[in-house]
C-alpha cells in the first residue's frame, strides 16, 4: 500500500474530493494541528504552465487577506516537487483552505433542481454578504457562479476559488491583454466586451446565479461560449417569470434591474443588492421603486391639489392686500437703531469661528502628502533580486512571466511602468520575468506534398527551409519523406525545418556474383521495388547460374517501378568428338569376308558399290553394306570393332 503524500512535511493528502478546470480537491489532515483540512493541487497537465502557477498563488493571495464567515479561509500555501512517470520532477503548487462539508449550488441544482423563491433569495443574500466584504476590501471575485458557492449542511453560505479575483486598482493585466475572464453563462458585459471590471460585474453575475436558482437555466444560453458572450452584450433576457410562473413580479422587477446592461444604471454596490433581495422576499419596496414613487408623487400631488385657496373676510378692506401692509409699514415710526459696532464685533468673531472650523476640518481630511519614487530599471536582473530592489522603494509587485529571445530565463525583462518613470509610493508595479525562448513542436509533414508542409510550417511558427532531394521506393516524387529536425522536436520559434522530399528515383543495387533468386529478390524487396527480368546467356567466361551482368549498373538512379534487366551465365554444351582419319580408307566391315562371284571381282565391286552404288546386285549389296559400314561409324562400340588384317 502506497505512503500518503504529504506537503511541506505537515499537510498529508487523502481522498480526491474534486477535480476542475484548473486544480484537483483532495481532503487533508494537517498533523501539526491536528485538524481537517482541504488541499487544491494544480492539476498534473498544467504544472509547467507559469500562468497557472501565478493563477493559483494570486488565489492564495486574494483570499487570504479576507477574512469572513461567508468566505473559504485559506490557511497556507507553498509548492511541492513531484515526480512524474518519466522520472523528471515538477514544481506543483498548493493551497490548503478550511474544508467545508457540503454541496456546491452546482450540485444542488443537478440533483435537486431549482430552490423555491424565498430559498433562492436567501441563498442569494448570502453570496451578497461576502462579496460587500471583499469588494470593500477591494477585491473583484470575477468568477461568481453556482461551482463557486457552497450551502453546508446547516444552510450557511461559502463563496470559494477566488482563482481569477483581481485588486480593484490592479487593472493592469487586463487592460493591457484585453483578455476575457470568468465563465460566459455568468458575465457581465464589460467582461464580455474584454474591459476593465469592478464590483458591478461581480453584482451582475450574482444576478445571472439568481436566475438560475428560479429557473433552472442561466438568462442566455447558446451553442457556443462566444454566443452567449454576444447575447451578454447586445440582447435583453426574458424575466424568470417567463419559465417560472411562480416568480412574483416583484421578484422580475429586482433581476431585470440587475441585468441592466450599462453598469451605471445597475445596482452600484452588494449592500443596496441584498437589501433589495431581503425586501422581495419580504414583499417591501425595492431601492429603485421608491425613487420612482417619489418622482411620480410630486406632480400628482399639484394636480390634484390645484393652486392654493385663500379665505377672504367680506369685512376686510380689499385694499389690505401685500402692496397695502408694505405702504402702511412706511408711516410707522422707525424702530430704533442699535449700534453698527456689536454687528462688526459679532461679525468678526463668526469669521473667525468658521475659519478655525475651516481649519480643523481641513487637518483632519487633508489628504496625505503624496511620496513619489522612480522606478529602479531591473532588465536582466535574477526575478527575486529585481523584485526586492522594488519592494525596498516602497511598490508593490505583480509577477508576470513572458516568453523572450534576448533575455535568459528567470531575469527580468523590464517593469510596468517602465524603470526611470515616477510613480506614486505604494503603487502597483508589475514585473516582466523572462520563460526565455517561446518553442514550439515541430509538426508532422510527412507525406503531405512540399508545397503544403512549407504552408503547415510557416503558419506553426517556424520557417520552412532547404529542400533536401532523396531517393525512395515507394514515396511518391515530390512528397516530403521527413523533417530536420524530425517530428515532435522542440525548437525556438522561427527556427529552420528542413524538408528531405522524395526525388521519384532509387539506386539501383549491385547484383552481380549473386544468383538469378538471389539478385531478384533483392530488387524487388522493400529497399528497391523494383521489377527483375531474366535472361540466360550461354558463355563459358563466366560463373554458371551466377548474375554476371544488369541493364542498370549498380549505384545508377532508375524511376521507382523500373524494371531490371538481369543476365545469367549458362554453361555451354559439350563439343561432339571428330572423326579420326585411318590410313587406307575406311575399313569395311569384319562380315565382309571378300568371296568373290562367277565374275571374280563382286567384292570389289561390292565395296565399290558401298562407296558409289555401282554394279548390279553385287553393286546393291555393296551399298547395303556401305550403309552398314555408316551405321558403324556413327554408333558401333569402337571404330575398329570386328576388323580383321587382309593378310
Amino acid at each position: 500500500m502506497n505512503e500518503p503524500k504529504v506537503l511541506s512535511g505537515r499537510y498529508e493528502v487523502r481522498a480526491l474530493l474534486g477535480r476542475g478546470g484548473m486544480a484537483e480537491v483532495h481532503e487533508g489532515v494537517d498533523n501539526r494541528l491536528g485538524r481537517r483540512v482541504a488541499i487544491k493541487l494544480l492539476r498534473s497537465d498544467l504544472a509547467r504552465d507559469p500562468s497557472f502557477h501565478t493563477r493559483l498563488k494570486r488565489e492564495a493571495q486574494s483570499a487570504a487577506g479576507l477574512n469572513h464567515p461567508g468566505i473559504v479561509a485559506v490557511y497556507d500555501s507553498g509548492e511541492e516537487d513531484f515526480v512524474e512517470t518519466g522520472g523528471s520532477t515538477v514544481s506543483v503548487p498548493f493551497i490548503v483552505m478550511e474544508y467545508v462539508e457540503g454541496q456546491t449550488l452546482r450540485e444542488v441544482l443537478n440533483e435537486h433542481g431549482t430552490l423555491t423563491i424565498d430559498e433562492a433569495l436567501n441563498v442569494v443574500a448570502g453570496v451578497l454578504a461576502p462579496l460587500e466584504y471583499s469588494h470593500r476590501n477591494g477585491i473583484v471575485h470575477r468568477d461568481i457562479k453556482p461551482a463557486n458557492v457552497m450551502l453546508t449542511p446547516e444552510g450557511d453560505i461559502k463563496v470559494m476559488d477566488f482563482g481569477i479575483a483581481r485588486a480593484l486598482k490592479d487593472n493592469s493585466g487586463l487592460t493591457q491583454t484585453q483578455s476575457v475572464v470568468g465563465t460566459a453563462q455568468y458575465l457581465s458585459p464589460e467582461q464580455a466586451r474584454g474591459e476593465v471590471v469592478d464590483a458591478r460585474s461581480d453584482l451582475y453575475s450574482t444576478a445571472c446565479l439568481l436566475y438560475e436558482l428560479l429557473v433552472g437555466r442561466p438568462p442566455f444560453v447558446g451553442d457556443s461560449q462566444l454566443a452567449v458572450a454576444y447575447q451578454h452584450v447586445g440582447e435583453t433576457p426574458q424575466p424568470p417569470s417567463f419559465y417560472n410562473s411562480n416568480v412574483p413580479p416583484e421578484v422580475d422587477r429586482l433581476l431585470m434591474h440587475a441585468l441592466l446592461k450599462d453598469r451605471d444604471e445597475r445596482y452600484q454596490d452588494a449592500y443596496i443588492f441584498r437589501e433589495d433581495v431581503l425586501a422581495a422576499r419580504d414583499a417591501r419596496p425595492l431601492s429603485f421603486d421608491e425613487d420612482a414613487d417619489r418622482t411620480q408623487a410630486f406632480p400628482m400631488a399639484g394636480a390634484m391639489m390645484g393652486p392654493p385657496q385663500y379665505a377672504q373676510d367680506p369685512e376686510v378692506d380689499p385694499e389690505t392686500g401685500a402692496v397695502s401692509t408694505i405702504m402702511a409699514k412706511q408711516d410707522e415710526a422707525p424702530p430704533p437703531r442699535r449700534s453698527r459696532a456689536w454687528i462688526w464685533i459679532g461679525s468678526i468673531f463668526v469669521l473667525l469661528a468658521l475659519a478655525a472650523i475651516a481649519l480643523w476640518v481641513y487637518e483632519i481630511n487633508k489628504p496625505p502628502d503624496i511620496i513619489q519614487v522612480e522606478v529602479t530599471d531591473v532588465a536582466n536582473m535574477d526575478a527575486n533580486e529585481a523584485e526586492s530592489a522594488l519592494i525596498q522603494q516602497g511598490l508593490r509587485v505583480d509577477r508576470d512571466e513572458a516568453y523572450s529571445d534576448d533575455v535568459d530565463e528567470g531575469k527580468a525583462i523590464k517593469t510596468d511602468p517602465a524603470g526611470g518613470q515616477r510613480v506614486e509610493q505604494d503603487s502597483v508595479v508589475k514585473l516582466i520575468i523572462s520563460s526565455g525562448p517561446e518553442s514550439v513542436k515541430v509538426p508532422d509533414v510527412s507525406g503531405k506534398a512540399e508545397e503544403d508542409a512549407r504552408k503547415i510550417l510557416n503558419d506553426g511558427k517556424l520557417q520552412a527551409g532547404t529542400h533536401i532531394s532523396q531517393n525512395s521506393p515507394d514515396v511518391e516524387k515530390g512528397v516530403v519523406i521527413e523533417t530536420k529536425p524530425g517530428s515532435g522536436s522542440e525548437v525556438d520559434v522561427d527556427s529552420n525545418v528542413d524538408l528531405v522530399v522524395s526525388s521519384g528515383m532509387v539506386e539501383v543495387p549491385d547484383v552481380t556474383g549473386k544468383t538469378a533468386k538471389e539478385a531478384c529478390k533483392i530488387l524487388e524487396g522493400d529497399d528497391y521495388q523494383l521489377k527483375c527480368k531474366t535472361e540466360e546467356v550461354e558463355t563459358a567466361d563466366e560463373e554458371a547460374k551466377k548474375v554476371f551482368e544488369q541493364s542498370s549498373a549498380g549505384g545508377s538512379d532508375v524511376k521507382q517501378r523500373s524494371e531490371i534487366t538481369i543476365m545469367v551465365a549458362k554453361k555451354p554444351p559439350e563439343p561432339s568428338p571428330s572423326i579420326p582419319s585411318v590410313p587406307g580408307g575406311i575399313p569395311t566391315s569384319p562380315s565382309d569376308d571378300g568371296g568373290s562371284d562367277d565374275n571374280g571381282n563382286a567384292n570389289g565391286n561390292g565395296g565399290n558399290g558401298g562407296n558409289g552404288g555401282n554394279g548390279g546386285n553385287n553393286g546393291n549389296n555393296g551399298n547395303n553394306n556401305g550403309r552398314d559400314d555408316d551405321n558403324a561409324i556413327g554408333g558401333g562400340d569402337s571404330w575398329f570393332n570386328g576388323y580383321s588384317d587382309a593378310s
